[in-house]
């Protein structure tokens, strides 16, 4: 689901008429999230799943046209494990 999508459907659902409104609703829940991993490294959203900020380490690359191997820079990156409530949702599980 692209973001134009999602932003289509959240305005579906919630009967919002203001496609901006929406964008700064969902604007405000990124902002917020990355400012909380600026600062703890790790989001636990209860049921739902856990946000972390992890250290990614240079690796070496070879590419065949390239004479010699080269290193990738080290970069924080974002990883998202689902909790079970949610790989329930998305699997259209909903017994509860």
């Amino acid at each position: 689901m692209t973001e134009g999508e999602f932003i289509k459907f959240y305005k579906k659902r919630n009967k919002i008429k203001s496609h901006r409104l929406v964008k700064e609703k969902i604007d405000l829940f990124w902002n917020a999230l990355f400012k909380a991993l600026d600062e703890d490294k790790k989001v636990v959203l209860q049921r739902w799943g856990v946000f972390e900020k992890r250290e990614m380490k240079s690796r070496k690359i070879k590419v065949p046209m390239w004479e010699e191997p080269t290193y990738t820079k080290p970069k924080e990156s974002i990883k998202f494990r689902a909790g079970l409530n949610f790989v329930k949702i998305a699997n259209g599980d909903t017994d509860e």
